[in-house]
């Protein structure tokens, strides 16, 4: 998990015309950081359901021409507006939301440039049996 408080380049993304909300989460699926107006229950639900968004959409590689075609960014759109998933790190990845009118070309790119400023913050080490049990 991560330990400082990224919350304010979060910020910066969401304060993207048309944007909405913008989680960090590592790949089996915790919460590591969220934008300011995301509550923790919201962060961890998207958090939960953006991991198997990714899963299926890396499992979907061989559509695209073979297996080892590495995924990179999922978007769904909605009526109301977009969700984008994008590949932030070996193990985590950022989740932003946007209204329908966002220029999609323009917010890909500053979402890029976010998962630049985050850099080493997100590398996320493996978990191990122990953690797991904890």
């Amino acid at each position: 998990m991560i330990t400082a408080d990224l919350s304010w380049i979060l910020d910066d993304l969401v304060n993207f015309p048309s944007a909405r909300n913008a989680v960090v989460l590592s790949a089996d699926g915790l919460r590591m950081a969220a934008s300011s107006d995301v509550t923790d229950e919201l962060a961890d639900h998207i958090s939960a359901t953006a991991s198997g968004m990714q899963s299926l959409g890396r499992n979907a590689a061989t559509f695209v021409g073979d297996d080892v075609t590495p995924w990179q960014q999922t978007m769904i759109q909605y009526r109301g507006g977009y969700l984008f998933l994008v590949a932030a790190s070996d193990r985590s990845y950022l989740v932003a939301s946007a209204q329908a009118d966002v220029d999609i070309v323009a917010f890909s790119d500053r979402m890029a440039k976010v998962v630049e400023r985050l850099g080493p913050a997100l590398g996320v080490a493996p978990r191990n049996s122990e953690d797991e049990r904890g």
